[in-house]
């Protein structure tokens, strides 16, 4: 997309729920100190125990956030979508990066520096409470992800995994894309890649889905949305 055709930084962050209650004046104080930056696929823009100095907004792409062993097997964590943000955490205790970042999808990011964040704090109560929202959420996601790992099966895990993915409300057959490879939705569910794909011919085989490559059809969604939750068995 040529650049004089891209929206403006400020109108990109106003359409955030983040910030969708800050005053138009100082969302564009806050626009005009933010970075776009471009990372290809590939590109890795940061690792574990580098500093931090802001946090990012996902405008277009997707962002992996991962913990990666001295041996080389790595845990994902998060994956990251458009309109989504991440590195807070780090930025507000000062720590330096606790995860990687690798970037799946060429993207297109707003880097927000600490300074700039603070001194929006600094006037901006509205802000502050849905900032304390956002990072709630994050901690809520991060308990229902414990409780996944520790007490529910494979099989459940993903099956909420599919549920999870975006399909039009109330259709009984329903289309939807994996985001990213086997590879890395099977870390990012705490399975391998041979159990990921070994359940999901098992969940095609009992009529709930028809995998086609990163395409899988929903073929019973209420059946799947059972099983996700326990009340139906395997």
């Amino acid at each position: 997309m040529p650049e004089q055709s891209k929206p403006p930084v400020d109108e990109i962050l106003g359409r955030l729920p983040l910030f969708r209650r800050v005053a138009p004046v100082q969302l564009r104080k806050l626009a005009r100190r933010a970075e776009r930056r471009r990372p290809s696929k590939d590109t890795l823009l940061y690792v574990r125990g580098d500093p931090c100095a802001g946090f990012y907004v996902l405008v277009r792409g997707q962002v992996k956030l991962s913990l990666r062993a001295p041996g080389g097997a790595e845990k994902v964590l998060r994956l990251v979508g458009p309109g989504e943000t991440f590195a807070e955490p780090a930025m507000f205790d000062e720590q330096p990066q606790p995860v990687d970042a690798h970037v799946l999808a060429d993207s297109e990011l707003l880097f927000l520096p600490a300074k700039a964040l603070y001194d929006l704090l600094d006037h901006d109560r509205a802000f502050a409470r849905a900032l304390l929202a956002s990072l709630s959420q994050r901690i809520h996601a991060l308990i229902a992800d414990i409780g996944a790992y520790s007490l529910a099966s494979g099989t459940q895990r993903i099956a909420g995994f599919l549920q999870s993915l975006p399909y039009p409300a109330g259709a009984a057959t329903a289309r939807v894309r994996l985001p990213a490879s086997k590879t890395v939705i099977a870390s990012r569910l705490g399975v391998t890649k041979e159990t990921f794909s070994r359940l999901l011919r098992d969940l095609s085989a009992q009529g709930l889905i028809e995998v086609r490559q990163r395409d899988i059809v929903l073929r019973d969604a209420a059946r799947l949305a059972e099983l996700a939750s326990g009340r139906s068995q395997h």
